[in-house]
């Protein structure tokens, strides 16, 4: 547990009065404007001994002075002297029981919170809403005051049922009062959507900061600190919920604003600044996460010094960057200054000092050194059961990180009774559905496995996975494909893999769960292609005209985000071209497609396909199949066990089988790099078949054909190209198998009316286009200078023309991006020409599906100019593009080009031109996984055509017969087994 996320809140009111009087006070109202606290504090030392002298009989200025003090000190974080100012406010004020003495229980009480005196705190905070509701009433601004600090409280203290209504009352009261746009109220609003932040109410924390921020836009304006604090606590949100690149987005509109109105040495920028660094660091970016964790600690230290605790926070927070980096001992030195700063400041009975505790603990686990772990979590936990009590998420925390402990020194009563604790807490605080409730769930049910208690891992597994579908229910609908992806990645992706896991271990002693275990598969494999999918065909289908228009404008800006990629940075300035403002804009558009299509709640709500619904599908001599990856570390820092389980359909299976490759690392590490190494060298292959199908062949006695959905490496191989050297066969003669992106895939029944074909082949790629020198390339800038022209592409499709009715053929210089652009819902669409993907680490889908594509006439002409104009095309046709080609109606696309199933893998299929095509509606497709030979290229093509069209095969028969027929001139699978047919 590391320290916490700095939202900008607003729970506590400290009242002081500004009235000129005298110049030490004023020279203490000028520094505390200024924010130098320690010099505000001196003259206001000053400003009561000269009062002592001066005033004979004590007035309310004694009392605004004192205020003033409190005040500094608070902001100071010296807690104990501002308690001191407040006693003698207190002391003062206590003979009228007025609102004066209500403001100093208010302010005392606020610092004892500050202190982890919680008990002291309450009292005060209770009277104090006692003695304003009775003086000036229940509707009184006052009391709204009164009742926010209370719920601030109770919120610390992990209380949450009893700070919402006393949030929700103070809301309402100002509402009523002041109206939507005054600052009071926007402050309400951002406290409750900070209560249900904490509570894992997403939906209505967005919606309630939304309100916030645009607000305060409208009012205070875009350079108003009150502005950036909106911001930063939706970007806090959206971190949380993996939507980092909007979360990055608000930060850096906050950061603008404090550097132009505050400057980079104010406490407010401090916090940005980790706030930022948590960001990067919540996605691995130690190297960005610590220049900015160091920057803020430099700006505590000499803004508010190095015994303040927003300094001990910063430390904390570096700590935990050199921990993840294995930088054991700069982290340590770090946790030991920070917990210094937390002793003299706040003392041993703070819950702060103890959570600093709780990841000093941490780290000593992290090391292995698990004595002195211990026995630090055990006076972490005495602490917490003294201050903030057994019922505060920080204590549930605190008995999970013990049950790790425990679970890995294989002590599991004393593990299970932690994370037994711990389950009950959240689900007494937060309830059943809450993210942090299913984290329970899933800590107590690993245990239980680790001890092959089976059937008590089953119950909790399904437990926290109908959990992760209810988030993904009530979130998918507001989220652009973008924040899709990192939701998943973020919150659902560990507990699909846990479960699958589990499976793997346990299906021998519970034959049902292998059903749970395929249901699973299907559900997560295309999760996010099916909630878009389902967007887009209600938006086509609708009758709502603006709906459509709004589809119209996500299309053309989409359009523009992916030709403004060819820009450089300095073309991008010179247009006023934003790419982060562009893709902020389109994930915008996205979520208001979503949000406004018919229906827009049940927007994911996909039809529940079970394993069953597929085996009805199925005919005696069929199977289906999912491939899962697995991945499983069994210790600290070790490497990821990777392993691969088949899950098999046959129709008289009572339960899928499965079928355990526990050698996953092997797989796509030495048998991956054979198989390619073989394939390219033309050589026979006796590995494969063993390493990649033998496990699951042997279970395919007498299947004439499968359905195959893979994962992983599976996406890599072409399973029929695999060599059987006991029977001497390929794969290919042995069995048909289909390859499907979801076996639930199987149970779709599409017809098509149209008749039109288009068959693209061999683009003049060189125009000789007149480019001006200054706007010339270096060669060495060039991508593609060196494209050859494909006459053997030009053949291919002329051949093919003779064997289809209703065809357009287009070759050379007509073969533009353009052209293919402009064709709609073609029955066949054949592609020959140069297809091309970067092998690169992506960090997005986005930035994959932009490097893989297709190229036309003219590429290498604009391939030279240093600025192309935007409205014109660049040659090459980008996966992000053909994603919004109108295909819906497509049966077959044909790419008969080099390595054009190449793209990043993952459950969501291959991001590249294979996921392209399909989000554009395409039925099959036809792609090559390696470089390709023109002669049998153009043979194959033909040849299945020729079947399909003329022999009346259906079109997986067509392509098999095709590859059996070429392999009688070209044996080897790297001429017959490049192409892959998936539907």
């Amino acid at each position: 547990m590391k320290s916490f996320v700095y939202f900008i809140l607003t729970h506590f009111v400290l009242f002081s009065f500004s009235q000129s009087w005298k110049n030490a006070y004023d020279s203490c109202l000028k520094y505390q404007q200024y924010q130098k606290f320690k010099k505000s504090i001196e003259w206001g030392d000053k400003a009561l001994e000269l009062y002592d002298k001066q005033v004979v009989t004590k007035d309310t200025n004694y009392s605004n002075i004192l205020n003033t003090q409190v005040e500094n000190c608070y902001y100071s974080g010296l807690y104990a002297k501002g308690e001191y100012y407040a006693k003698k406010d207190s002391a003062w004020t206590v003979q009228n029981h007025n609102m004066r003495y209500s403001n100093s229980c208010n302010n005392l009480g606020l610092l004892y919170k500050e202190q982890g005196k919680y008990n002291q705190a309450e009292n005060l905070l209770k009277i104090a809403r006692e003695i304003t509701a009775k003086l000036v009433g229940v509707q009184s601004l006052d009391y709204a005051s009164s009742c926010n600090n209370l719920a601030s409280l109770y919120e610390e203290e992990g209380k949450y049922p009893e700070a919402e209504p006393l949030y929700i009352e103070a809301k309402n009261i100002r509402e009523k009062m002041l109206g939507k746009s005054h600052p009071d109220y926007m402050n309400s609003c951002n406290n409750l959507a900070t209560l249900y932040y904490h509570t894992g109410r997403y939906y209505q924390a967005e919606l309630l900061l939304k309100e916030t921020r645009s607000v305060r836009a409208e009012v205070l304006g875009k350079e108003h600190i009150d502005y950036a604090n909106s911001c930063n606590n939706l970007a806090a949100l959206y971190r949380s919920q993996g939507r980092y690149h909007e979360a990055e987005l608000l930060y850096k509109e906050v950061k603008e604003v404090y550097v132009k109105v505050l400057g980079k040495e104010s406490p407010d920028y401090a916090r940005l600044c980790n706030n930022l660094a948590f960001l990067y660091e919540d996605q691995g970016k130690y190297l960005e996460s610590e220049p900015l964790y160091k920057e803020a600690k430099e700006i505590y230290a000499e803004i508010l010094g190095k015994t303040h605790v927003e300094y001990a926070r910063t430390c904390l927070n570096l700590a935990s960057i050199y921990t993840y980096q294995d930088k054991y001992t700069e982290a340590e030195e770090l946790y030991m200054e920070a917990k210094d700063v937390y002793l003299k400041a706040l003392g041993e009975l703070h819950p702060e000092y103890a959570n600093c505790c709780n990841n000093l603990a941490l780290l000593f686990y992290e090391q292995g050194r698990y004595s002195e772990a211990e026995i630090l979590y055990s006076k972490v936990k005495q602490t917490y059961i003294k201050t903030i009590g057994k019922s505060h998420p920080w204590y549930a925390t605190l008995c999970i990180n013990l049950g790790h402990l425990y679970s890995l020194q294989n002590r599991y009563t004393e593990a299970e009774a932690h994370y037994t604790e711990a389950k009950d807490i959240r689900e007494q605080i937060l309830g059943k559905m809450h993210p942090e409730y299913a984290a329970c769930c899933n800590n107590l049910a690993k245990l239980y496995l680790l001890q092959n208690e089976y059937n008590k891992s089953n119950v909790l597994f399904k437990e926290s996975l109908q959990i992760k579908f209810n988030e993904i229910q009530n979130n998918f609908r507001i989220l652009s494909q973008y924040e899709k992806e990192k939701y998943i990645q973020a919150n659902i992706s560990k507990y699909f893999n846990s479960f699958q896991f589990f499976v793997l271990k346990a299906h021998t002693q519970i034959p049902s769960i292998t059903g749970d275990s395929y249901n699973l598969a299907v559900k997560e494999k295309g999760l996010i292609f099916q909630s878009m999918e389902k967007i887009k065909n209600r938006i086509l289908n609708s009758q709502d005209e603006a709906l459509k228009r709004l589809y119209i404008e996500w299309k053309l800006a989409t359009d523009k985000y992916a030709k403004t990629q060819t820009l450089t940075i300095t073309q991008r300035k010179e247009k006023r071209i934003n790419l982060d403002s562009l893709e902020n804009y389109i994930n915008e558009l996205e979520k208001r497609l979503a949000f406004k299509s018919e229906d827009f709640a049940n927007t994911f709500i996909p039809k529940v396909v079970t394993w069953e619904d597929i085996q009805k599908r199925l005919k005696k001599n069929q199977a289906a199949i999912e491939i899962v990856k697995v991945t499983h570390r069994q210790r600290i820092k070790s490497k990821d066990s990777i392993l691969y389980m088949a899950l098999i359909i046959k129709k008289n299976s009572q339960f899928p089988e499965v079928v355990v490759l526990s050698n996953g690392n092997e797989l796509e590490s030495q048998y991956l790099t054979n198989y390619r190494r073989v394939i390219a060298a033309k050589l026979q292959d006796n590995q494969s078949y063993n390493a990649f199908w033998k496990p699951i062949s042997d279970r395919l006695k007498n299947i004439k054909t499968v359905y195959l959905s893979p994962d992983g490496v599976y996406h890599q191989i072409n399973i029929s190209t695999l060599y059987n050297p006991m029977a001497k066969k390929y794969v290919l003669d042995e069995i048909q198998v289909i390859n499907v992106t979801n076996t639930r895939d199987i149970l779709n029944e599409r017809s098509y009316t149209t008749k039109n074909n288009y068959l693209i082949g061999n683009p003049k790629f060189d125009l000789q286009m007149n480019v001006e020198k200054d706007n010339e390339k270096s060669k060495q800038e060039r991508t593609f200078e060196e494209l050859t022209q494909l006459e053997g592409a030009e053949k291919e499709v002329k051949q093919i023309s003779s064997l289809l009715a209703n065809t357009t053929t287009v070759i050379g210089s007509a073969a533009t991006e353009e052209y293919i652009k402009s064709i709609k819902n073609p029955r066949i669409l054949h592609i020959a020409t140069h297809g091309y993907f970067k092998k690169e680490q992506y960090q997005s889908s986005t930035q994959a599906m932009l490097n893989a594509g297709l190229l036309f006439a003219g590429v290498v002409d604009y391939d030279r100019m240093e600025i192309r104009p935007l409205e014109k095309e660049d040659g090459k046709l980008t996966a992000f593009e053909v994603m919004n080609m109108e295909l819906d109606s497509t049966e077959l696309v044909v790419l008969s080009a080099c390595e054009t199933g190449l793209g990043l893998a993952s459950k969501e299929g291959v991001y590249g031109l294979q996921r392209a095509f399909k989000v554009a509606g395409v039925q099959s497709i036809i792609m090559s996984l390696w470089k390709v030979n023109d002669e049998a290229t153009q043979m194959l093509m033909t040849q299945f055509y020729e079947n399909w069209q003329r022999k009346g095969m259906n079109k997986r028969e067509a392509f098999q017969t095709a590859q059996k027929q070429i392999r009688k001139q070209y044996k080897e699978p790297y001429y017959w087994g490049a192409f892959v047919m998936i539907e």
